[in-house]
């Protein structure tokens, strides 16, 4: 049931009203406005009659103070008045009154004016609920949102990424030179690739083990990726083959990079089942031209790293046109 604070300090105003509107809402009294703002905060009704003209406290001073305070300022308030209070009528809408009534009260009058203020003030809070939950379902939207947009950077970086060593993989690695080539056209800047390959890697499986051959691997990654600039790219390419594509890098320079990781590989132990585990790499570099497919470069550098390991291993081969 709605609840209405009818407050007036004349007993006979207080008994026409309550007939006028008990049995269709809860009421409550006051006969000032001091005790008119104490009820309201205690009770916080749905609408208030309030006099204009009241001891202790006036109607006008009251509802001034409902309105500073955030637990009543949205109570609307229906000033009673005489005919020939004007002047307060005005005052009354200026502190926030909403709507008034004169003395004597027409019955449909007061009843039409009650229920439409009740009615606007359940529209508000209906507006009001509406909105929060809105706000509440679009920032679960934006929180699902974000989840989603996450799962998909993650499952973006698993397709993209080696699980054993963390590295890139080889569906990386294409788009990634597709991308240098394309670049290449636009600057004519070089990049080089270098694909390397673990010497003897399946003695280690058979000698160590196969997890032990995981911690290899694991190894040669850290030791490859610590060596190379941010701006380069590394990727497992096979089981033991790593490709690095190095963007504006020359054979000269692509060469001395593949040495130093060379040298690095070789002097590191991989400690694995009480043993320390060293291992060898060969490498085999070619240089990016523009008569040259992507898969044609790829095929160069695996043709030098085929020379090195004919050659013995442990070195780095360039390779030269045929």
């Amino acid at each position: 049931m709605q609840k209405i604070l009818i407050v007036d300090d004349v007993p006979a105003n207080i008994k026409i009203l309550r007939e006028l509107l008990v049995g269709d809402f809860e009421l409550f009294l006051a006969t000032n406005g001091e005790m008119a703002v104490e009820v309201a905060e205690s009770k916080l009704p749905d609408l208030i009659l309030m006099d204009v003209m009241m001891p202790v406290m006036d109607g006008i001073t009251a509802c001034g103070i409902l309105r500073t305070k955030p637990e009543t300022a949205a109570i609307p308030v229906i000033f009673i008045t005489a005919k020939n209070e004007v002047e307060d009528m005005v005052k009354g809408f200026e502190v926030g009154g909403v709507d008034y009534v004169t003395k004597p009260f027409h019955p449909a009058e007061l009843n039409a004016r009650v229920r439409t203020h009740l009615e606007l003030k359940a529209s508000r809070e209906q507006l009001l609920k509406s909105g929060r939950q809105l706000e509440h379902a679009n920032r679960q939207l934006e929180d699902r949102n974000d989840q989603l947009n996450n799962a998909i950077e993650q499952l973006n970086i698993a397709v993209m990424t080696d699980p054993l060593t963390g590295l890139h993989n080889r569906r990386y690695m294409t788009q990634a030179i597709e991308q240098e080539k394309l670049r290449f056209k636009r600057t004519q800047r070089p990049f080089t690739l270098v694909i390397s390959d673990i010497d003897h890697f399946k003695g280690v499986n058979d000698n160590y083990g196969h997890e032990c051959g995981d911690e290899v691997l694991k190894q040669v990654s850290r030791t490859l990726r610590g060596l190379l600039r941010d701006q380069d790219h590394i990727a497992r390419w096979g089981g033991e083959e790593f490709l690095m594509m190095l963007p504006e890098t020359n054979l000269k320079g692509a060469s001395a990079v593949a040495d130093r990781i060379r040298l690095a590989v070789a002097e590191t132990d991989t400690d694995c089942s009480d043993h320390g585990v060293k291992v060898t790499m060969t490498f085999g570099v070619a240089e990016f031209r523009s008569i040259v497919s992507v898969d044609e470069i790829i095929r160069n550098a695996d043709s030098a790293l085929y020379d090195g390991k004919e050659a013995g291993r442990n070195r780095v081969v360039v390779y030269q046109s045929r």
